[in-house]
């Protein structure tokens, strides 16, 4: 790939972009003087991740996601922060003779004399996108020197001498550790003797605090006047949220409180609004199974459906794929609850169910709007189902997700809901069943070699093992990249249900879900288990990963 191509020129060639999309971003670009690639990046034809992926491979360098990795402190303390933060780039690691740094200038060659100069040490550029590397460079300088876990634990010191804290501070720190190492959800629960703080973090909740007791109702009553619910109450559930900012790091937090014997506990759930959109592939799936979804996408009519638990990774499948739709020739509708990611030349509308605005309210305005494409946010109820599938049998592509555990058991799902077989079959097109699985850390993973017997003992299927003739595969180990899990960061596994011609009509003669799973399998759909196993052939994770998340 020649470097001296244009930014459009080389997004056009990996496929990122299409020449009407460079055809308005220039036409944007002639009233509005800023860089082509920041208005391609507006105009949401392509993420600042993309745009980095293509420097990295323009230069044969690699890419780095910055959110599922975590610093050396060797490394940060060995560039200044007011170096970091003027030249936009973020430490990572240290060895003897070699500094990893993260860049979106791989040709700034001031940079690369000046940070060998200042660490007389080997550079070695990786690239990361701009507002990543300038995120993450606050949030860990911060941590270098306002080391927030020690700060909690001289708060619970004082607490020990009977010195008063300040709560709200506390809470703050609390809430600044989640953010810093990627927590989804904050768990503040009060045992006999301690209230505990854990975060969930790649799926896996995790132990991080435990702070005096005798506080707890005073955290408690904290939160509770940030989400605007009543402290006086404490024998009843109750629900709200709010917004936080730190080191710009905006975020939306879900409370929960429930009362137990030893307390009011609280969940909060931690939505953060600087979240990038992924392409298919970027979440893990295989060139195989994400064409096979990009096929689908592009049909004109029919039902797609993307399934599983509560924190799959649904929503996120579902726009990934959406971004492939090309919304300039098509209406998109969406309904969701809430717009978790926004796309320009996409009409996007909010669940409001206290002014009547519902999933089956909107799908009735939507059928007005001369629709191509509708995305209901979640199928969560008969009326709502039943006007999906009647709206994908009517001319257009209707996209959601569902709670099932597996592609086939969608179909019963369905049919729970009081919808017709003969809707189902006309309807559906494809479900995609998936759960997110943790993926080793790089920096520590350890290989190890296993005979065919003992991978057939864990249940991995003999087709796979004859397939994979090299055995070896890799544990957790655990360091400092990664808090000591052996994991960062999680990436899809999936099954994908294609409904043609003979599963249509099992459908429609109510065939048994084993049965329809047996024939499904015969035309060479993987279950989600194998789709993991492979990824542990791939040296991505492993099979107790596998195993705890698939049954």
């Amino acid at each position: 790939m020649q470097a001296n191509k244009s930014i459009g020129e080389l997004l056009k060639e990996l496929g990122y972009i299409t020449q009407e999309q460079i055809n308005i971003a220039l036409s944007v670009q002639k009233s509005n003087p800023k860089y082509f690639g920041e208005i391609l990046q507006e105009l949401d034809f392509i993420t600042s991740i993309e745009v980095a992926e293509a420097v990295a491979k323009q230069n044969g360098l690699d890419y780095i996601h910055l959110d599922q990795v975590f610093p050396s402190l060797d490394a940060l303390r060995l560039i200044p922060q007011d170096v970091a933060r003027a030249r936009n780039i973020l430490p990572i690691s240290i060895n003897e003779e070699t500094l990893i740094v993260a860049t979106d200038d791989v040709n700034d060659l001031v940079t690369l004399d000046y940070l060998r100069k200042l660490s007389k040490k080997h550079i070695k550029f990786v690239v990361g996108d701009r507002a990543s590397i300038a995120r993450y460079a606050e949030i860990f300088y911060y941590q270098l020197d306002n080391p927030i876990e020690a700060e909690i634990q001289e708060a619970v010191s004082r607490l020990r001498d009977n010195l008063d804290i300040d709560i709200p501070k506390l809470v703050e720190l609390l809430l600044n550790s989640a953010i810093k190492d990627h927590a989804t959800d904050i768990h503040i629960t009060p045992e006999t003797l301690a209230t505990h703080i854990f975060y969930r973090i790649d799926g896996v909740l995790q132990h991080y605090y435990s702070l005096p007791l005798k506080i707890h109702t005073q955290i408690v009553a904290r939160i509770k006047i940030l989400s605007n619910l009543d402290i006086s109450e404490q024998r009843k559930p109750q629900d709200g949220s709010f917004g936080y900012e730190f080191l710009n790091e905006s975020s939306d937090l879900r409370v929960s409180t429930l009362p137990t014997s030893n307390g009011e506990n609280i969940v909060m759930r931690l939505l953060s609004k600087n979240g990038s959109l992924f392409s298919l592939t970027h979440l893990g799936l295989s060139e195989k199974n994400s064409a096979k979804i990009e096929r689908y996408f592009s049909k004109s009519y029919g039902i797609i459906l993307v399934v599983g638990p509560t924190g799959s990774g649904k929503t996120t499948t579902l726009y990934s794929a959406l971004r492939k739709v090309n919304s300039l020739k098509k209406n998109v509708l969406t309904i969701e609850d809430p717009v978790e990611y926004k796309f320009s030349f996409i009409k996007q509308t909010q669940l409001n169910e206290k002014a009547g605005y519902t999933f089956d309210a909107a799908i009735r305005a939507f059928m007005r709007q001369d629709p191509d494409i509708i995305l209901v946010g979640e199928i969560r109820d008969t009326q709502t189902a039943e006007l999906a599938i009647r709206a994908s049998i009517t001319g257009h592509l209707v996209l959601s997700t569902l709670h099932t555990n597996d592609a086939v058991g969608t179909i019963a799902r369905l049919s729970d809901l009081k919808i017709p077989p003969y809707l189902i079959s006309s309807g559906l097109l494809v479900v995609v069943a998936q759960r997110l699985i943790r993926k080793l850390c790089n920096y520590c993973k350890r290989p190890i070699n296993l005979t065919s017997e003992e991978l057939l003992e864990q249940g991995v299927p003999k087709f796979l093992v004859d397939n994979y003739t090299n055995h070896q595969l890799y544990e957790a180990v655990g360091c400092e990249h990664c808090r000591q899990s052996g994991y960062i960061g999680r990436e899809v596994i999936v099954e994908i249900l294609e409904i043609d011609k003979e599963i249509e009509s099992m459908i429609t003669q109510e065939a048994d879900s084993q049965e329809i799973l047996r024939v499904a399998q015969e035309k060479g759909m993987h279950l989600m288990k194998e789709d993991g196993y492979i990824k542990a052939f791939e040296g991505k994770t492993t099979i107790d990963e596998i195993h705890r998340i698939v049954n």
